[in-house]
């Protein structure tokens, strides 16, 4: 297993041209779920540095599955050639176990979906979008080298496994600017300003990537430091656990006075996450646990959601809830996708997000009781807005924009197939999961 993420990934970048690179994604999943006999609390060596456990595998997969996904749209050749080395990128980020060479890594992959954003976006505007989210995470991201070089001179190493074993503590300003880094990649409330500005500017496969993928970077990183500093995140888990959910309550609210339907759809990723963040703060097993299935049910329904916006976006011209009224009339088995998305997006049962749900409210309900009020609004208003955007935007009278309404290609319908169908059958398989 050493060699073998390397020898096949540049087998297939020889053999396969760009159009049909999405078969290099499915052969790597193949494979590496094939040899999976691997004890999950131990590091599994590929090259060097390069290692992945159980928290980073599914990553990974998850990488090169919404990934593969995206190349099955069209796209110019230079685009490929972006989100091909941004593959590479995070490949690298979730198989490395040493923390500065996740840093660098972590800062690198800004630069390709930064590109598409620039060069790839829809308005004028795109500018600023691609500034808000370089700058957030840049400045946020120049103390923690700073901090990161004082830990190496104080352990002489900084490899995940040795970290873990020294029990390193810092000062409480310390840790959280540290944290700051990846809550800002996430997005946490408060600093999420940059997502949804991202989200509109970007193309429907930058914003694929940005929250099947980017988001998860974020939160993997957050758990790596729960990891290494368990005793910082002790002192601060209450701190973090009341932020979050208060923080989602209020962005649940957002959501429900939406009327782009792409916004909406990246405010409901900060609730999404707020609730993730808060499940890790607990630094419980299980809170883990559910925190992770959610990265992998989150990355599949979010990616979905933004590609089907993007179906209705490309016919009616507008991204407006007030325009896009009335579809299940123009087209009821697209309206039948939306249904199926959209209760995907409050975790309605079967799907993966579901089991992730129950397993984080466990969590902070064994954490403190009186947080199951807070469980119960959030869940509440997760189902109102996924179901108000659903109603208004497949029922009411169509108006003169569905003239224009072309026909949806089986192409379309495969793409947002494949989401849901993953996103649903990975329950079958929770075993996959179990340390």
């Amino acid at each position: 297993m050493k060699y073998y993420l390397f020898l096949i990934f540049s087998f297939g970048v020889l053999k396969f041209t760009f159009d049909n690179l999405y078969m290099i994604g499915i052969l790597l999943m193949f494979l590496m779920i094939l040899n999976c006999n691997m004890n999950f609390g131990m590091w599994m060596e590929i090259y060097s540095i390069f290692s992945y456990d159980f928290y980073s595998f599914y990553l990974i997969i998850l990488s090169i599955f919404i990934i593969s996904i995206v190349f099955l749209m069209k796209m110019e050749k230079l685009t490929k050639i972006y989100i091909l080395v941004l593959l590479v990128i995070l490949v690298m980020s979730f198989s490395t176990f040493n923390l500065l060479m996740f840093y660098f890594l972590f800062e690198i992959s800004l630069l390709p979906i930064f590109m598409l954003i620039l060069y790839n976006g829809y308005t004028f505007e795109r500018f600023e979008a691609s500034l808000y989210m370089f700058f957030f995470t840049m400045i946020s991201s120049v103390p923690f080298l700073i901090i990161l070089l004082n830990i190496m001179k104080c352990t002489g190493s900084l490899m995940f496994s040795v970290l873990e074993f020294t029990e390193v503590k810092l000062w409480a300003v310390s840790f959280l600017i540290m944290m700051m880094v990846f809550l800002v990649k996430m997005p946490a409330f408060f600093i999420h300003i940059w997502l949804p500005k991202a989200h509109v500017e970007a193309p429907v496969y930058g914003s694929m990537i940005l929250a099947g993928i980017l988001l998860k970077l974020g939160s993997y990183g957050i758990l790596r430091m729960y990891q290494i500093f368990f005793l910082n995140a002790i002192s601060l888990s209450n701190y973090l656990i009341s932020f979050s959910l208060i923080g989602g309550l209020v962005m649940s609210f957002v959501c429900l006075v939406q009327t782009d339907m792409k916004m909406l759809v990246a405010y409901s990723s900060v609730v999404h996450m707020s609730l993730l963040i808060a499940s890790m703060s607990t630094l419980s097993s299980i809170g883990f646990i559910g925190s992770y299935l959610m990265m992998i049910g989150h990355g599949l329904c979010s990616s979905g959601l933004f590609f089907i916006v993007n179906v209705s976006y490309s016919r009616m011209g507008s991204r407006l809830l007030y325009f896009n009224k009335g579809m299940v009339n123009l087209d009821p088995t697209l309206s039948m996708w939306w249904f199926l998305m959209c209760i995907s997006n409050f975790s309605a049962p079967l799907t993966l997000s579901l089991i992730a749900e129950i397993l984080m409210m466990s969590s902070l309900i064994s954490f403190d009781k009186m947080l199951m009020l807070y469980m119960m609004m959030t869940c509440f208003l997760s189902s109102a807005y996924s179901l108000y955007f659903f109603s208004y935007s497949q029922h009411g009278e169509s108006n003169f924009m569905s003239m224009k309404f072309g026909k949806v290609e089986v192409l379309e319908y495969l793409i947002l197939f494949i989401h849901w169908f993953i996103l649903n059958v990975l329950i079958f398989s929770l075993n996959l999961f179990m340390i």
